[in-house]
């Protein structure tokens, strides 16, 4: 074994002073900064979202830090005396382990979730974080928990289970090969989720329908227009809390600059949106999440000049038809101005999901593949009981 000696390090978020999150963050941030698939967020957001003042939707949950670290086996030596060999071992603990577990008390039952999950390939410090996870869910009588989630679990939620040679968009799943044998030692797949890319060229002509399509400024979604973001985000196998406007603020707040939203409406009265934006996880990935100065001036840079590594995708982040109008044409509507506006805006593909299954065919999934979008990563979601 190359690790020992693990430590288990847990903050409540509600109690977690400065150097505990920068302790965290750092460690967090340590399991996955040699791998070059990963798309780290921007990292002086991520601070700012794990501190509850800054965060009204974190502030709301009961929320922990937690981190698992171990001295590394460097090596041996021999014995001058008896030439039994000495293990040799590193000085500074290294982070093996970290996530934050969640308690949502939206969420009816006894159901808790793991977000951010980052795990080195070490078994040891994954089964002692599962662990001491669950020794402290049952104090609290909670017996089931699901994983991978986001700080919301309506915004990059899932674990990569194939594709790992593709490029992850943004806000989607990216982890290591090893991921889900590890997880796959304690946990179960409960729900299979699929990325959708889609060629843009604009349509011939504009798609007929009944309802009229314009831009809207997406901070609606947080007011007036959250029941259309509850009805984009449902997912009753998963049954995560619908977002409200505290959290529809938090996921409105991690989408690139450069997001626009389409709405239709009926008679003033509005039956569907889409919303869509720039894929930024390549200028992430070179920029490092914007941890060094440099990689902070390289963000603000591709912000003020287009002409830096140019973003040739788009995104479609949310987008969806309210139920008693589905079928007449509204979304064939939406489509074709997401089309039209990724057309504009210089965008060869728009990827769109994960779309996740529910056990009976996916209209929206069915709905894509008529339009020549083709399915490419799977992620899934796990879930412990105990």
């Amino acid at each position: 074994m190359p690790y020992f000696n693990y430590e288990i390090t847990a903050h409540p978020t509600d109690t977690a002073g400065y150097w505990a999150r920068r302790d965290f963050v750092r460690a967090w941030w340590s399991i996955a900064r040699d791998d070059d698939r990963w798309t780290p967020p921007e990292y002086d957001q991520l601070r700012r979202e794990l501190n509850p003042r800054h965060n009204d939707h974190l502030a709301r949950l009961a929320a922990t830090l937690i981190y698992v670290a171990a001295l590394q086996r460097t090596g041996v030596r021999r014995s001058r005396t008896d030439q039994q060999e000495i293990p040799l071992t590193s000085v500074l603990e290294r982070p093996l382990a970290a996530a934050v577990a969640v308690v949502d008390p939206r969420r009816k039952g006894t159901t808790a979730h793991l977000a951010l999950p980052h795990f080195s390939s070490d078994a040891g410090a994954f089964d002692r974080l599962y662990y001491y996870l669950v020794e402290q869910l049952s104090a609290q009588r909670y017996h089931r928990f699901v994983a991978p989630v986001g700080l919301s679990p309506h915004l990059g939620s899932g674990l990569l289970v194939d594709s790992w040679g593709d490029w992850p968009p943004l806000h989607t799943p990216g982890n290591p090969p090893y991921a889900p044998e590890l997880l796959g030692r304690k946990l179960r797949p409960f729900q299979t989720g699929r990325l959708y890319q889609a060629p843009v060229s604009p349509p011939d002509d504009e798609p007929s329908g009944p309802a009229r399509v314009g831009p809207f400024d997406p901070s609606r979604l947080t007011a007036d227009l959250l029941p259309l973001l509850i009805a984009a985000t449902a997912n009753p196998v998963a049954a995560f809390p619908p977002p409200d406007a505290l959290e529809a603020a938090f996921m409105l707040r991690h989408l690139p600059p450069g997001t626009s939203g389409w709405l239709a409406e009926i008679d003033g009265a509005p039956v569907g949106f889409v919303l869509l934006g720039p894929d930024t996880a390549g200028q992430l990935r070179a920029a490092r999440g914007g941890r060094s100065l440099w990689g902070r001036a390289y963000l603000r840079g591709m912000a003020r000049l287009p002409g830096w590594r140019r973003v040739t995708s788009g995104r479609l982040f949310f987008g969806a038809v309210v139920a008693e109008r589905r079928g007449q044409g509204i979304g064939r509507q939406l489509w074709g101005q997401a089309l039209r506006a990724a057309h504009e805006s210089g965008w060869a593909t728009l990827s769109i999901g994960p779309i996740w299954a529910s056990g009976q065919p996916s209209p929206a999934a069915g709905f894509l593949e008529r339009r020549a979008a083709v399915a490419r990563q799977t992620y899934q979601l796990y879930e412990a009981s105990f």
